[in-house]
């Protein structure tokens, strides 16, 4: 089946790679032993693979998506970031969030007093970890502890950057984005969570990739 890459994120020293499948679904391209893609893959955004797959078999919601990939072939690339976007609305009808923070991840997403949003398990679960959203405020880079975020400008919420555009200090209300949600994690708290993260934008002039790791 084919796929469209649709993100790639720094994970620690690996790159997490995002997809959507010629049927429209959404998924996380893991190797055939359910590991994240190293750090320097060539995989790109805009790329087309034909790949045979099988599912992950200790999948935790909200991660659904991911997938172990056995065999990969290159197909070819999108002469344009705005003709994939174009493909992804038009011929596949994917799910786009619109509007303020308040409505990704249907809803459930709890927020900290430092505007981090999240999900937990004693709260409500999405049904997946990935999205794309149309954000209708601009997000203004301002950055914490030397990690980038963006914040969105009501009911202070911030969004940490995992992407591996260059960040940009605006990304302007109407541009579409990819949010995803980490992976559950317990640094301090009584229990486990998935944050918000900011994975990419589309539409916006082509930055090169950054060099530090998230």
């Amino acid at each position: 089946m084919d796929v469209i890459i649709v993100s790639k994120t720094h994970m620690s020293t690996a790159a997490c790679v995002g997809g959507v499948l010629a049927n429209g679904r959404f998924v996380r391209l893991l190797d055939s032993n359910g590991y994240n893609q190293n750090s320097d893959t060539d995989i790109n955004v805009g790329d087309v693979y034909t790949i045979t797959f099988v599912e992950r078999q200790d999948k935790k919601p909200p991660h659904v998506e991911d997938i172990l990939v056995n065999t990969m072939s290159f197909k070819f690339t999108f002469s344009s970031i705005d003709e994939m976007v174009e493909y992804l609305k038009e011929k596949l009808k994917v799910k786009i969030w619109k509007g303020s923070t308040e409505i990704l991840f249907d809803g459930k997403l709890q927020w900290t007093s430092g505007g981090s949003g999240y999900i937990s398990e004693s709260g409500e679960i999405p049904y997946n970890s990935v999205g794309f959203w149309i954000p209708d405020k601009d997000l203004i880079r301002k950055d914490y502890n030397e990690k980038v975020r963006y914040s969105y400008p009501i009911r202070w919420r911030n969004i940490s950057y995992v992407g591996f555009l260059n960040p940009l200090d605006k990304i302007p209300a109407g541009t579409l984005t990819r949010v995803s949600l980490a992976r559950w994690w317990s640094p301090n708290e009584d229990e486990e969570r998935c944050y918000l993260q900011l994975s990419g934008w589309y539409g916006l002039p082509i930055q090169s990739d950054i060099s530090n790791t998230d």
